[in-house]
């Protein structure tokens, strides 16, 4: 079965028969199929539609989906990010007329243990956070400026009220003129986070879909089809990471060791399944990973070993 425009419009609304979302399922399933055929989605349908491609994706299978498809969906963004220009230097051809240029798409990552801070094409400054990884294209040429994210980051926008500056993670979109904030979404995390320091930005379900606008000194938080607003004060208005510091505020211990891994690049075993949903709340300025554990063993009540990067967290 061909993917058609129409046929993705039909399953981005929900219409199709069960044989026709096995086809689109597949295809989504088949990146070096989706490169060819999304070159071909006119732009006001890819607009529409990408947003729910990775919804799709998201819902599928919560915890193994992320895990086995981190890649895939960077590279399905990225095209996303593409297809406008692509469909735009398609018909410019069949109209005979000067193709435009497309702008090619930029990658900026991190490891585990790393953070980097670089100038988007606008003057825009990030900084990206552990294990972290931004798509943007080399050039804002559209009437938005669109940017993809796997992980966190704090924006500094520069202001441009005739092309705003979006953030798109696979559950959110963060849509602004020019501020500072800061955007968190891990892969088999079933949250995203956002902070706002500066300004204002418009955050949005993809899920749901339900906006709010949060303004400074204010945090926005989306959990499946739920997103809640509420205004911070002290140290959570602050970005924790930026300032060398952890804090956490009544999470899972699994959640704990996922920071851990990614700020101090080690791997965190939790050995037995009743630590797992232990609960914690805290907060350490510029910790060292040996105080963190030390602090915490004490807090959950458990013991651990350390053998070079490898930690064993066990009742």
């Amino acid at each position: 079965m061909n993917i058609t425009p129409e046929l993705l419009k039909r399953y981005t609304e929900g219409q199709c028969t069960p044989a026709e979302i096995q086809a689109v399922e597949q295809w989504l399933d088949a990146p070096e199929t989706a490169a060819e055929a999304i070159s071909e989605i006119p732009d006001e349908i890819r607009r529409e539609s990408g947003a729910r491609v990775w919804e799709r994706l998201q819902v599928l299978d919560a915890q193994p989906l992320w895990a086995r498809y981190r890649h895939y969906l960077s590279g399905i963004a990225a095209m996303l990010l593409l297809a406008s220009g692509v469909v735009w230097y398609l018909f410019q051809n069949k109209k005979g007329q000067e193709p435009v240029k497309v702008a090619a798409i930029q990658i900026s990552s991190t490891q585990k243990g790393e953070t980097r801070q670089f100038a988007l094409p606008d003057g825009s400054v990030v900084m990206l956070g552990y294990d972290s990884e931004l798509r943007y294209p080399s050039t804002f040429t559209d009437s938005i400026r669109r940017v993809v994210l796997i992980g966190e980051a704090q924006f500094s926008v520069k202001k441009n009220p005739k092309q705003p500056f979006i953030v798109e993670t696979a559950a959110a979109q963060t849509r602004v003129l020019g501020t500072v904030f800061d955007v968190k979404e891990y892969p088999g995390e079933a949250h995203t986070a956002l902070l706002v320091t500066e300004g204002k930005v418009k955050f949005t379900n993809k899920i749901s879909p339900k906006s709010e606008i949060v303004t400074a000194g204010m945090t926005g938080l989306i959990e499946g089809k739920r997103l809640s607003v509420r205004a911070v004060s002290g140290v959570e208005a602050e970005v924790s990471w930026l300032n060398n510091a952890l804090r956490f505020d009544d999470v899972p211990l699994t959640q704990v060791a996922r920071e851990l891994e990614r700020r101090y690049n080690v791997s965190i075993q939790i050995r037995d399944e009743a630590l797992k949903n232990q609960r914690y709340t805290g907060s350490f300025k510029k910790p060292t990973l040996n105080a963190v554990l030390g602090s915490l063993s004490i807090a959950v009540d458990f013991r651990y070993t350390v053998q070079g990067e490898s930690i064993s967290i066990y009742e």
